[in-house]
């Protein structure tokens, strides 16, 4: 009888003791294979991005997927300005004594080169145009070079951006699209833009404008 009693208490004891560990066990396992099986849906579920740029027809895919590389992973840029041409052919020698030639300013954007050389940015610029008033710009880049991977190089390109000046729509944004031309040399850069006559409420003339930048 007496080992009946102390064979019963020793089962007691030993189930005080093993059963809490084995829930402490089983509580812990559980979020862990709880997170697998997150882990696994996530892995088998694509992750939906803002932009689908594999959606697009080829050219725009390839803007897109540069556009958004630059800006998560672009370097520093340093945008410096410039100078203003003003076409003396478009121009009357009285008008053209009115310009300002000296657009100095300066801005600030992140650039990222593509496997195949080309040049991707983003960018935001504040400069004097030529009524002696502050253009603002904010805007993307992008250039292709020959050589294409070159450090010193010649390149092509466009940029598309959202400006605001007070000779158009009393300052209120407005977008437009220019292109660009370009000499490389090493992280430096001038750059170029051709801005046509279009009316005369906008522009009574052509003019160029050149300004440039650094990659760091």
């Amino acid at each position: 009888m007496n080992i009946r009693i102390g064979l019963a208490r020793i089962v007691i004891l030993a189930a005080c003791v093993l059963l809490p560990q084995a829930h402490a066990q089983s509580v812990s396992q559980a979020p862990a294979a709880a997170t697998d099986a997150d882990a696994a849906a996530d892995a088998s579920t694509p992750r939906q991005s803002w932009l689908a740029c594999d959606r697009m027809w080829q050219w725009a895919g390839a803007q897109c997927a540069g556009l958004k590389d630059a800006w998560h992973d672009g370097s520093p840029t340093l945008y410096l300005s410039g100078y203003t041409w003003h076409d003396p052919g478009t121009y009357s020698k009285e008008k053209l004594e009115e310009f300002n030639d000296r657009a100095w300013g300066g801005g600030f954007g992140w650039s990222k080169d593509a496997a195949n050389g080309d040049n991707y940015g983003w960018y935001a610029l504040v400069f004097r145009d030529s009524h002696y008033k502050y253009t603002k710009a904010i805007g993307w880049s992008y250039v292709t070079y020959w050589p294409p991977t070159n450090d010193v190089a010649l390149g092509v390109g466009y940029t598309a951006f959202f400006a605001s000046r007070p000779d158009i729509a009393n300052n209120w944004p407005f977008p437009a699209a220019l292109p660009l031309a370009a000499i490389k040399i090493h992280r430096v850069e001038l750059l170029g833009t051709f801005i046509p006559k279009l009316n005369a409420g906008i522009n009574h003339g052509d003019v160029a404008y050149f300004f440039g930048r650094y990659r760091f």
